[in-house]
C-alpha cells in the first residue's frame, strides 16, 4: 500500500517541459538510442501528467505504468523501458531539489516474459570458433563477440568503449567500462584468454592508432575507419558470424546468457554469476538466470 506521507509536488505543465530538456543536455554521455528512447518515454509521461491530479506520487506513477499498458498499447518490454527513463528523470528531479524524494523508484514494469532459446551452448561454441580470422573484419567480429561470450559485457559498453580503457596490468588484461546510466563512473572487467588474444589481435591489425579512438569501429576496403559502430551496424555486422544452421540464427544479444549458462557449468552460484556480469538490479537478471538454468540443463 502507497503510503500518505509521501511528498506530493505539484509542477505546472511549462516548468515540466522545461526539467525535460534539462535532463536531456545531462544526458549527453548517453548513446544517440538511449536519448531517443528516453525522450519518446517523456514524452509520454508529459502527456499523462497533463492531468490535474498528477503530483509526482508513486500512485501518479503506478497509474502512469497501467496507462502506457493499457491506454497505450505497449509491450511489457517497452513499459519496463519507459519506467526506467522515469525513475532516473525523477532522480534527477531529487539532485535538483525539485522533488524530496524519488516517486517512481519502487514501481517496475511488468514481469517480462521469458523464451527458451533452442541453442546448446557447444554449438554456440563451435560457431564462435568458425568465425574467419584472416581478415580484419574477421579479427574484429571474433574479438567482439568474444569479449561478450567470455565477460558477459554489454553491446553498449563495447561500442562505448575507446582504445585507452583497455589497460594491461602485469600479465592481466582489464577492460574499463561506462556501464548505462552512469556518467562519469567506470568499472573494471577482467578480460582473460581467449577474449584477450582476440583484442590484441584485432588492435594490432588496425595499425598505428590512438588511444582515444573507438576500440571497435567500422571497416572500409579492409582498413578500419575512424567510425564507431552503432547498436544497428554490430547487430547487423554479426549476424551472419552466428548463424547456427539454415534454421537458427543467435541474436548477438543472446551472448550474455550463453556467458552466463557457461559460468553456471564451471559450478558458479548465482551470487557469483550476477556479480561477475555486474548486474545492479535483479529483474534483468532473473531473465538470464531462468535462461542459463534451462540451457546448462540440457546436453
Amino acid at each position: 500500500m502507497i503510503p500518505d506521507r509521501f511528498p506530493a509536488t505539484k509542477l505546472p505543465h511549462s516548468q515540466f517541459q522545461i526539467l525535460v530538456q534539462q535532463f536531456e543536455g545531462s544526458m549527453r554521455f548517453a548513446s544517440g538510442a538511449t536519448r531517443h528512447v528516453y525522450r519518446k518515454a517523456l514524452d509520454r509521461l508529459l502527456v499523462f501528467a497533463k492531468k490535474d491530479s498528477f503530483r509526482f506520487t508513486p500512485e501518479d506513477f503506478s497509474q502512469f505504468r497501467l496507462w502506457l499498458l493499457n491506454e497505450s498499447k505497449l509491450s511489457n518490454n517497452t513499459a519496463n523501458t519507459y519506467m526506467t527513463a522515469s525513475r532516473r528523470f525523477c532522480e534527477f528531479l531529487v539532485e535538483m531539489g525539485v522533488l524530496q524524494q524519488n516517486p517512481a523508484w519502487r514501481v517496475h514494469g511488468s514481469a517480462q516474459s521469458f523464451k527458451i532459446m533452442g541453442v546448446s551452448l557447444s554449438e554456440v561454441t563451435e560457431a564462435i570458433s568458425k568465425i574467419g580470422k584472416s581478415t580484419l573484419l574477421g579479427k574484429r567480429d571474433y574479438a567482439f563477440i568474444s569479449v561478450i561470450f567470455e565477460c558477459g559485457t554489454t553491446i553498449s559498453e563495447l561500442i562505448n568503449a575507446d582504445l585507452g580503457d583497455l589497460k594491461r596490468r602485469g600479465d592481466s588484461v582489464e577492460l574499463w567500462v561506462k556501464p548505462k546510466g552512469m556518467r562519469g563512473k567506470y568499472e573494471v572487467i577482467k578480460v582473460g584468454n581467449p577474449a584477450s588474444e582476440a583484442l590484441y589481435d584485432y588492435i594490432d591489425s588496425r595499425g598505428n592508432v590512438g588511444a582515444d579512438y573507438p576500440l571497435f569501429t567500422t571497416v572500409r576496403q579492409g582498413r578500419a575507419t575512424k567510425t564507431r559502430l552503432s547498436f544497428r551496424g554490430v547487430r547487423a555486422a554479426m549476424r551472419k558470424r552466428l548463424k547456427i544452421d539454415d534454421r537458427r540464427t543467435l541474436r548477438l544479444d543472446s551472448l550474455r546468457t550463453y556467458c552466463a549458462v557457461r559460468l553456471m557449468k564451471q559450478g558458479r552460484s548465482s551470487e557469483e554469476i550476477k556479480n561477475f556480469m555486474r548486474f545492479k538490479s535483479n529483474m534483468p537478471f532473473r531473465k538470464i538466470l531462468v535462461n542459463s538454468k534451462a540451457m546448462a540443463e540440457r546436453k
